[in-house]
């Protein structure tokens, strides 16, 4: 079994990295691969080019051997629906279970998302709890969860697809907007060093990127 983790990672974050393994290693996993979004429907392009944000990844993704970069997105037709990028997947992996990790606050914005009650037909989600979040499941996604959560990641790899399961996940309080905003400043070093990659930083520092303009 895998388990997936998108975003535009832009950039990447030691956040993305722990939550993605600390819940890879709750719900037995064997590989965590980040997904870097093209597109993504829900917000504007990003700004950075997606060779910075691919080169980024990779060296991020050097820190664990269970991490690797699943670039499928970034080579399908925009805008990056994850429904689409599941099924795509699916095509290629039709044994293996997948796994897909969403955080608590994506959970409650599901609806949203295109065709979001077809996501359980080709893989798990799987949720990073995060105590600080706010939000509260609309009573359609509600509807939509109770017959699919199970309570032990066990069940997980009784089957392919189908199932929720929500983590114990721990809270990292850090995101790539503050980031950036440290970065273009060139203030906030503390937080850029403790969250960011020191191979990330060497990139970010050689390629000029994140400057105020």
């Amino acid at each position: 079994m895998i388990a997936l983790l998108g975003g535009t990672f832009n950039p990447p974050h030691q956040g993305h990295i722990k939550a993605g393994l600390d819940a890879v290693s709750e719900i037995g996993a064997q590989k965590l691969g980040l997904l870097p979004c093209n597109v993504p429907p829900h917000k504007s392009a990003p700004e950075t080019a997606t060779t910075h944000r691919l080169a980024m990844l990779t060296l991020a993704s050097k820190q664990s051997d269970k991490l690797y970069v699943e670039p499928i997105e970034l080579e399908l037709p925009a805008p990056s629906y994850t429904v689409k990028t599941l099924a795509h997947l699916r095509e290629l992996q039709p044994n293996t279970g997948i796994c897909f990790l969403l955080g608590e606050d994506s959970l409650y914005n599901l609806p949203s998302w295109f065709e979001w009650q077809r996501l359980t037909d080709y893989c798990h989600i799987v949720v990073m709890k995060r105590p600080a979040s706010e939000g509260q499941i609309p009573d359609v996604l509600q509807d939509w969860l109770t017959p699919r959560v199970v309570s032990s990641p066990d069940r997980l790899h009784e089957h392919r697809h189908g199932k929720v399961y929500i983590t114990h996940s721990k809270d990292y309080a850090v995101s790539s907007t503050q980031l950036r905003k440290a970065l273009s400043e060139q203030a906030g070093n503390c937080i850029v060093q403790n969250w960011l990659h020191p191979d990330v930083i060497n990139y970010i520092e050689t390629h000029q990127l994140y400057r105020a303009i």
